[in-house]
């Protein structure tokens, strides 16, 4: 399975917990989204990156915790989009 940037980081930084993992993990979510200019793009994009996530989560239920935080993140950026849209 070939993963986005943003998921294979996850793959690495969630398996040993450190400081400053989260941080990371979303600026690479963030760079993977300046690749989509438009705002449904981006919102495909994110719906992609949760799907992965998702996936992650079945093959690798210690990152449990980690992904949560990600997600997360996600769940926010897509809210931004939609006010953005309205």
């Amino acid at each position: 399975m070939a993963l986005s940037g943003p998921i294979e980081l996850v793959l690495r930084l969630g398996a040993v917990p450190r400081s400053g993992a989260i941080v990371l993990v979303e600026q690479a979510v963030d760079t993977y989204l300046a690749g989509y200019a438009h705002p449904e793009e981006r919102a495909i994009a994110l719906d992609i990156l949760l799907r992965d996530l998702a996936r992650l989560r079945i093959h690798e239920p210690d990152l449990d915790g980690f992904v949560g935080e990600v997600e997360h993140y996600i769940d926010l950026l897509h809210r931004d989009l939609a006010r953005q849209a309205a």
